[in-house]
């Protein structure tokens, strides 16, 4: 670009769809100038490695995203008035705050900012930007989120925003009454002790809520209206106690709860929950597993693997559409009695201190892995005190 550069790029731009650049020198930086020049013989710009201070973008550039791959240099993003520009990603950067020019970017519909140094989200500053649709800030060091304010008519646009892997501790809910369009959020890998709905909020596109990863310890979501709520994922957290769940939730068919401490499950709790589908509730300390009174649940998969269970008592609860039912790793000396009422269902009972006698009962499920517990090869050792063929080639270990 320094010599006849410039000649040679467009040349090769007007022969081919996709040019890629080993090495580009310029006389003043890679964004600005350079962008100004090829704006009229490109859509999209990607940079693996850019290595100036600032990245700018020129006024009435017309190129529709660009995306830089590594910025390790770079602490300031500008962008004129623009109305071409809407995808803009930059990742591993020193940026701290976001952008002011923002606003300038009218059709801005996707923004990724990921791996940099971002401490503060104001949410004011997305209040122009009324086509931005996805926001990607994960992996900074957000502490803080910040409403609107002053405005209480204005909407974000935002559907898909991600804070995966930031500093949060504290989060209010009810901060994201702002984006009524809201459908996926993810805020997992955070430090978030406590987490609040200050005030009743309606969210009526929420699909995907994510908010593992973090040391909340109590969640009480009853202010909460999800109409469309779809999947429910708090893994990785210290619950001692069920969450307590907005009502009703017609489209909720998908909770995961594992990794946290909870020590008792009443499947009654599942009742409000129509169109349930598959349950999570692996990796906890939960000993019993019953129903306090009768209820029939719409359940395809249930997992409470690596549990602490020695009671699991079906008495009273129905699951007429259950496939897969997953006790692994658990301290179950009996096989529950599901195969007298779901006789297609798949039970996994691995790490489950079973004797050979109360196995032995069940050899053809065995034999067709209806029942699965520690199948080998008849050459192959056990880790059990015992074992018994199931047929010609494979056994099952288990105690006497």
């Amino acid at each position: 670009m320094t010599s006849d550069g410039g000649v040679k790029l467009r040349r090769a731009i007007e022969k081919q769809k996709i040019v890629h650049i080993e090495k580009l020198i310029v006389a003043v930086s890679a964004s600005g100038p350079f962008l100004q020049k090829i704006t009229n013989f490109v859509d999209t710009v990607i940079y693996n490695n850019y290595r100036d201070a600032t990245f700018f973008v020129p006024n009435d550039n017309t190129i529709s995203e660009i995306d830089i791959i590594s910025a390790r240099t770079t602490r300031a993003f500008i962008a004129g008035s623009n109305v071409n520009l809407e995808s803009f990603s930059i990742d591993q950067c020193l940026i701290d705050r976001l952008p002011p020019t923002l606003p300038k970017m009218t059709k801005l519909k996707i923004l990724s900012i990921r791996r940099c140094m971002l401490t503060v989200l104001r949410l004011d500053m997305f209040v122009e930007n009324q086509n931005l649709n996805y926001l990607d800030l994960s992996s900074n060091q957000i502490r803080q989120l910040i409403p609107i304010t002053g405005r209480p008519t204005k909407t974000l646009s935002i559907g898909k925003l991600y804070l995966v892997g930031n500093l949060l501790e504290r989060l209010d809910m009810a901060l994201f009454v702002a984006m009524p369009l809201l459908s996926e959020l993810y805020i997992t890998n955070n430090r978030i002790v406590t987490l609040d709905v200050s005030a009743p909020v309606a969210l009526p596109n929420l699909s995907d809520l994510y908010l593992g990863y973090n040391k909340i310890v109590s969640l009480d979501l009853r202010n909460l209206t999800l109409p469309k709520l779809e999947s429910f994922s708090f893994g990785h957290n210290a619950l001692t106690r069920m969450p307590i769940l907005p009502r009703p939730l017609p489209k909720f068919n998908y909770i995961s709860l594992f990794a946290n401490n909870l020590i008792q499950l009443d499947m009654t709790y599942f009742r409000p929950y129509p169109n349930l589908q598959r349950i999570y509730i692996n990796s906890n300390q939960i000993t019993t597993v019953r129903a306090s009174s009768p209820v029939r649940l719409p359940v395809v998969y249930l997992g409470l693997s690596d549990n602490k269970i020695t009671t699991f008592n079906i008495t009273g609860w129905g699951m007429p559409n259950i496939t897969l039912l997953d006790l692994d790793g658990n301290r179950l000396t009996v096989v529950p009695s599901v195969f007298e009422r779901y006789s297609k269902v798949v039970l996994v009972m691995n790490r489950n201190p079973l004797s050979c006698n109360a196995l032995s009962p069940f050899k053809d499920r065995l034999k067709n892995d209806q029942l699965q517990k520690e199948q080998r090869p008849l050459s192959m050792v056990c880790t059990t005190t015992s074992s018994f063929a199931v047929d010609e080639t494979i056994k099952v270990c288990c105690d006497k």
